[in-house]
């Protein structure tokens, strides 16, 4: 496996871009100087990698890219890179700029981006173009403006990220997170998680979400964990990666090791690695002990969310532990449960405090709603066990998770009920063998509709993963007593409707 090299003569116009003042990038450039060629990040599908020296260099590059584009302080630029290795040192250029970063996610359409794009008021788009080598990163990026120049309210001073989330209704929502919410978060995680600068870690795990950041991005650039990045979760690569570069650590969820218990891996499990950890859906106390059974291995539970970061972990595995227990909260997290009607019964909703929440939602006023009381109330119901972990018990509203990726029904179902002849649309869960779960529709249609017709419909509005895979027509919605769709019904319809081979 090769690596890319710093291309000479460059040493005059790097030092014209040092004056920085991000601590992220300042602690990264201690990282560099210890250890300029080491492999930080191993790139399988191409035979390469890119060094510690790589990464700074690309990051100057970009820092003069964005300046060159008239990008500085406040500027919103929304990045498309997701997990192409340049995203790592586009933060680090963006830091250092004073560049806010939205980073979206993967397999995000144009029509999506462009609304990102209007909604934030962001100035420029970060698209991929070409190749992946540092010593010519700009060949592999480009920054295109907006089409007209941002108005309205500024985020304000010290955000660095908006970090999207997905809320129980209406449109995702852009978490305002600074440099130091970033930085507290990936501490107490390596710390807690025992990931340390030595180690490499498997990167398929979205880049842009808020566990690839804490758990990927930040140890590789605050103390210099590797790791081996894929552009997607391909589970045949998996453990040929962990051999390739002595893998220790594996961010994934639960769809991922479910899939391992059911399929094991050619030759068996890394022996190098040991470090498994699940997060963003609850984990299934049968899999957890397949996998062990099968693998000699514990798979570690993780909670944390985009408005808090890490939350708690599960360091124990113990295999007595309740459904849903998460562990205990990470050092420096108050977890603090509080009265909600609705909660399953001995639980409350899970309040957040810690140095690692973020700041409030963009838009909205700080300190209000839920950034309240000195923390982050969550959607989340839980209780506190008698040794102090975690147990989750319920959620206020639901998602579906689509290979780790929470889907809003409701977003899927606007985009449906756009579609000419679509009278009404209901999008519920369906489970898969290999994704965890998948998107299921129900609809009633004016006239004949067939399902080629209502995906390429979708493929021009939605990311692929939130496609529906499984569609059911039907001449009226089934309905609730109180005249509601009936949910429930119509996710066993659909399910009926896949057995049946409908």
């Amino acid at each position: 496996m090769k690596s890319f090299s710093i291309l000479a003569g460059r040493a005059a116009w790097a030092r014209g871009l040092m004056a920085g003042t991000s601590e992220l990038a300042e602690r990264f450039d201690r990282v560099r100087r210890q250890a300029p060629g080491r492999r930080l990040i191993y790139l399988p599908a191409a035979g390469a990698a890119w060094t510690a020296d790589d990464l700074w260099s690309a990051h100057l590059q970009l820092r003069a890219a964005l300046r060159r584009n008239g990008l500085g302080a406040n500027d919103l630029v929304v990045s498309a890179l997701a997990n192409r290795p340049a995203a790592v040192p586009l933060l680090l250029a963006c830091l250092s700029e004073q560049v806010i970063l939205l980073p979206a996610d993967a397999g995000t359409t144009r029509p999506e981006l462009d609304d990102l794009l209007s909604r934030f008021q962001a100035s420029a788009a970060i698209l991929p173009r070409g190749g992946d080598g540092p010593a010519g990163v700009l060949g592999g990026v480009q920054i295109v403006r907006a089409p007209r120049a941002p108005s309205g309210t500024a985020p304000p001073r010290g955000v660095a990220m908006l970090k999207l989330t997905s809320g129980s209704s209406g449109p995702p929502k852009a978490v305002l997170t600074g440099e130091s919410h970033l930085i507290h978060d990936a501490e107490r995680i390596s710390e807690r998680m025992g990931i340390a600068a030595s180690d490499t870690q498997i990167a398929v795990i979205p880049l842009s979400h808020s566990y690839g950041l804490g758990n990927l991005v930040l140890p590789l650039l605050l103390q210099g964990t590797a790791m081996v990045l894929r552009d997607a979760f391909l589970p045949q690569q998996v453990a040929a990666d962990a051999r390739l570069a002595g893998a220790r650590v594996f961010p994934g969820v639960p769809f991922m090791f479910e899939h391992f218990a059911s399929n094991p891996p050619a030759g068996g499990w890394p022996i190098s690695l040991r470090l498994l950890i699940s997060a963003g859906a609850r984990l299934e106390g049968g899999t957890i002990g397949r996998f062990r059974d099968r693998f000699g291995q514990a798979i570690h539970s993780f909670y944390g969310s985009s408005e808090t970061g890490g939350v708690a972990f599960d360091d124990e595995c113990d295999d007595q532990a309740e459904p849903g227990c998460v562990g205990r909260p990470l050092r420096g997290v108050t977890i603090a449960l509080r009265s909600q009607d609705g909660a399953p019964p001995g639980s409350g909703r899970v309040h957040v405090s810690s140095d690692a929440v973020a700041r409030g939602y963009a838009g909205e006023d700080a300190g209000r709603g839920a950034f309240a009381g000195g923390g982050f109330l969550t959607g989340d119901f839980g209780r506190l066990d008698e040794r102090g972990r975690l147990v989750l018990t319920g959620r206020l509203s639901s998602f579906i998770n689509v290979a780790g990726r929470k889907v809003r029904p409701e977003e899927v179902e606007r985009a449906l009920l756009a579609m000419p002849g679509v009278a009404d649309a209901c999008v519920v869960a369906v489970p898969d063998p290999s994704r965890g779960q998948r998107i299921g529709a129900c609809l009633v249609a004016r006239h004949r509709i067939t399902l080629v017709e209502i995906r390429r419909f979708c493929a021009a509005r939605l990311a692929p993963h939130k496609i529906p895979r499984a569609v059911l027509v039907l001449e009226r919605m089934p309905t609730t007593a109180r005249g509601k769709i009936d949910r429930l019904r119509v996710e066993q319809m659909v399910r009926d409707s896949i057995a049946e081979g409908c």
